[in-house]
């Protein structure tokens, strides 16, 4: 994943391809873990002796060393220190992402939704900025009703809509609940945002004649 990032941000970032772009970076998400899983058989010929008489010395000593009674418990706290910290701050992670799919929930409740070109518009009474989520274009309600809000914005959200966004956001939500230890999803994370405001701008352009 490092890599992959890596030769994202050298080569990629600021060209003007951004579809392409957003393939690639998932694409290169899942390679990332599908790699590690392939291996290779290789023959290796017999050692000579003397490598045998090494390994078996080596052991000898790892063996000693094992016999240990404080090392072994050494080990086993370690272990389980590990693996305590990985679920504890991973159910962290989780809760984080369930009350903000609970948030989102009571908005879609408590709003008042009307059709809007193949999604819903949400109506909420409280100040928000709007945004998109799966279907749904959360807007302030008093400022819908006041037509304060351009069509240029509602085109974008829009385009967030049509192009499946949240669900390429919610893909890298769920990985790093579990792999939140690799800092590299953090820079997927914001890569993959930030191309996907590129996107819903080229919509409107594409839309919009006033560039």
């Amino acid at each position: 994943s490092g890599l992959f990032i890596i030769f994202y941000k050298l080569i990629l970032e600021n060209e003007p391809m951004h579809k392409f772009k957003r393939f690639f970076l998932l694409i290169s998400l899942i390679l990332s873990f599908i790699i590690p899983f392939i291996s290779f058989k290789q023959q290796v010929l017999p050692t000579e002796i003397v490598d045998a008489v090494v390994f078996e010395s080596t052991f000898s000593i790892n063996a000693e060393s094992v016999n240990d009674k404080s090392f072994l418990k050494s080990i086993n706290y370690m272990f389980w220190g590990f693996w305590v910290s990985y679920f504890s701050i991973t159910l962290a992670y989780l809760s984080r992402f369930l009350i903000n799919f609970k948030y989102i929930l009571q908005k879609l409740r408590k709003g008042v939704s009307i059709p809007y070109r193949g999604s819903k518009i949400v109506l909420y009474n409280q100040k928000v900025v709007p945004h998109s989520f799966l279907g749904y274009i959360f807007l302030n309600e008093e400022a819908y009703t006041s037509g304060d809000i351009a069509e240029e914005i509602l085109v974008h959200e829009l385009a967030h809509v049509s192009q499946k966004h949240s669900w390429d956001i919610l893909f890298v939500e769920v990985l790093q609940i579990f792999f939140w230890f690799n800092p590299f999803l953090f820079l997927f994370r914001k890569a993959i945002t930030l191309n996907y405001e590129f996107l819903a701008d080229e919509a409107v352009i594409n839309q919009i004649s006033d560039i």
